[in-house]
């Protein structure tokens, strides 16, 4: 009994005293934990304190956005790029002055070559002529300069106003960097063949609108005219706009642009020369040409009293009395400011003309002018703007403007290698039994007897655009162009009859009144009536009513 009594006692002093270590062992364990803590929070403190010190981050941007609107970032580089463009349709009917074909004696059908617009660089410079003969007795005689009534009406239905582009820039020390190319699908088809070319399958084919860099304020390549003003000029869906603007549409050129304070900036360019010159077979320009595989037909001439038969090209066209040569660029100066309330242009430009034909014929001329225009804000987002230009010889600087007028290629008094009284075509063949030293006199005698004159021509233009709502609008406009061409001896080009009564505009007008609506971003329907007028330099006058509509969806 004692000695169980003993083991109990001994039993519970072991217990009592294994407990006593455990609770003695807590503190310790604790301890550690405790320092492992403290040991974490300071190495956490120090990297606070480390990334405190840093320069702080830049703020993030969306990934993949670019410098500009609706543009992207290339991955891995800095360079922001735009695929954009637009998607068209448009029904344009001429109710009347539509620029006939050739068939029929020019009286034919389809005339692709404005199938989107009668305006400055459509059907207006093309609008059919009344005969001073039209009427009941009229006859087969009203037909004589392109009148046809019954066939000067037409549906066109088209998509070529689509394009689309390539916007594409990036930062420098020496500024932005761009480049920049755009296509269309409304090339003319004018000197090709394209039967049923309205059905399913076409031959529309990608045009070059535009094409050029820029760096360090230097522009290069192709773009919109440095004479050009579009911002004086109102929104429209004829394709061809106004007349008497200031031109070059797109042209090839060297620009440098400097900016200055307050919103102006001025501009320098020497630009691709290419002046409309008016001769006795109509308007050409620089770079007309003849078709090289134009059959030949033969003429009989008589010089040194030995009749020759020589092949002629025998063509009554300006393409083949082109004598004109490109040996001075067209050079622009520009002066503009943008501000809040609008904006105004001042530019001035000369325009060389050069007529050489490889043999006696050289002269040169230098043409000359200047334009200013603008737009303002009225009230809202109402606007109204246009703008003033003329000169003497300013040429393709004007819409529609023509430069020079020369009687190079007519049946000269004393010409004797005229043929058949029509042209001097025989005067170009070279040998063939002619004897050469003979033919080169008679060449010489031809060309002191060509005269030309810089024409003076000046044009105007004004528009008017008010806001219905946000998202309706309507514009009114009313633009014209006059050449003052001149009569030259041996050949009055105002006098003009029969097949080449229309070949010179003498003044063109043209008037716009549109509705448009945008019930979304990006989308654009309208309706637009157009009334065109055309007058040449033989008095015949001409004149065109259209009504258009279109869908357009930039992207």
């Amino acid at each position: 009994m004692i000695r169980t009594r003993t083991i109990a006692t001994l039993a519970a002093l072991g217990g009592m005293t294994a407990a006593i270590g455990l609770l003695a062992g807590l503190p310790a364990a604790k301890a550690d934990e405790l320092a492992d803590l403290r040991a974490n929070q300071e190495l956490l403190q120090q990297r606070l304190d480390q990334l405190s010190q840093a320069a702080p981050a830049a703020p993030a941007s969306p990934i993949g956005v670019g410098s500009f609107p609706r543009s992207f970032l290339i991955p891995g580089t800095d360079t922001s790029m735009r695929v954009g463009g637009q998607g068209v349709g448009s029904v344009l009917w001429y109710m009347k002055g539509f620029a006939t074909g050739g068939a029929l004696n020019g009286a034919g059908g389809v005339n692709e070559t404005f199938t989107d617009g009668q305006g400055g660089t459509g059907n207006l410079a093309n609008i059919p002529l009344k005969s001073p003969t039209v009427g009941p007795a009229a006859g087969p005689a009203a037909n004589a300069v392109g009148y046809a009534p019954s066939r000067s009406s037409d549906w066109q239905f088209s998509g070529k106003q689509s394009q689309i582009f390539l916007d594409v820039r990036q930062p420098s020390p020496y500024g932005e960097i761009k480049a920049f190319v755009s296509f269309d699908f409304a090339a003319s088809n004018t000197n090709t063949i394209l039967n049923v070319n309205e059905g399913s399958v076409n031959g529309y084919i990608p045009r070059f609108r535009e094409g050029y860099a820029t760096f360090a304020g230097i522009l290069a390549g192709q773009t919109v005219g440095t004479f050009v003003d579009n911002d004086s000029t109102p929104e429209l869906l004829d394709f061809g706009g106004e007349t008497g603007t200031n031109f070059v549409a797109r042209t090839p050129q060297v620009r440098y642009t400097y900016p200055l304070p307050n919103g102006q900036s001025v501009a320098i360019a020497a630009e691709q020369p290419n002046g409309l010159i008016a001769g006795p077979f109509g308007t050409y320009y620089l770079d007309t040409n003849a078709i090289p595989t134009a059959a030949s037909c033969a003429a009989v001439i008589t010089p040194a009293a030995t009749t020759t038969n020589i092949t002629n090209a025998c063509l009554g066209n300006a393409a083949f009395f082109d004598p004109s040569q490109q040996l001075l660029p067209t050079f622009v100066a520009r002066w503009r400011i943008d501000q809040p309330w609008g904006h105004l242009q001042v530019g001035a430009t000369t325009v060389g003309y050069y007529l050489n034909d490889g043999r006696g014929l050289n002269q040169s001329y230098l043409g000359y002018g200047g334009a200013i225009s603008g737009h303002v804000f009225t009230w809202g987002k109402d606007n109204m703007g246009g703008g003033f230009v003329g000169g003497n010889g300013i040429g393709d600087q004007i819409a529609n403007g023509v430069g020079l007028a020369t009687n190079f290629g007519a049946a000269l008094a004393g010409d004797p290698l005229a043929v058949n009284g029509t042209n001097s075509a025989s005067k170009f063949s070279g040998g063939n039994g002619v004897v050469p030293g003979a033919s080169v006199a008679m060449r010489n005698l031809y060309d002191s007897a060509v005269l030309s004159r810089t024409i003076v021509a000046f044009a105007a233009h004004v528009y008017y655009q008010h806001w219905w709502t946000d998202q309706l609008r309507s514009s009114v406009d009313f633009s014209m162009n006059h050449n003052d061409v001149p009569d030259l001896p041996g050949y009055a080009l105002s006098r003009q009859t029969g097949a080449n009564a229309g070949a010179v505009n003498k003044e063109l007008e043209i008037t716009h009144l549109n509705l448009m609506w945008s019930p979304v971003a990006f989308v654009d329907l309208g309706i637009e009536g157009a009334w065109g007028h055309r007058q040449v330099v033989s008095n015949l006058r001409g004149d065109a009513y259209t009504l258009q509509t279109a869908m357009k969806v930039r992207f």
